[in-house]
């Protein structure tokens, strides 16, 4: 059995995670703008730190489609929508396969 944790490190742990909501909020809604609904629906954003953001696509062509030819693309117009927070490197995740 686990050892009981300290408050404090639990509230920690919980503005950690809005903290890292907020941030993906941004980079959300300018997915919304960048991709169609279509492609949209099977995107989403893991998480992103020192300029590296990472997208999960449940799609494995449509993974193929965003990584092997709009990669470049895509991060230029996150970083045209969102220059307070511009990003260096996007990388894909192939996923969704786990969630059933």
């Amino acid at each position: 059995m686990a050892e009981p944790r300290p408050v404090g490190d639990f509230l920690k742990g919980i503005l950690q995670q809005a903290g890292r909501q907020k941030d993906r909020k941004g980079y959300n809604e300018a997915l919304d703008q960048i991709l169609p609904e279509a492609q949209r629906a099977h995107c989403h954003v893991v998480g992103c730190r020192s300029g590296k953001l990472v997208l999960e696509v449940d799609s494995a062509p449509l993974f193929a489609e965003l990584s092997g030819f709009r990669r470049e693309e895509l991060r230029r117009r996150i970083n045209e929508l969102l220059p307070e927070q511009p990003i260096a490197q996007l990388t894909f995740r192939l996923g969704g396969t786990g969630h059933v």
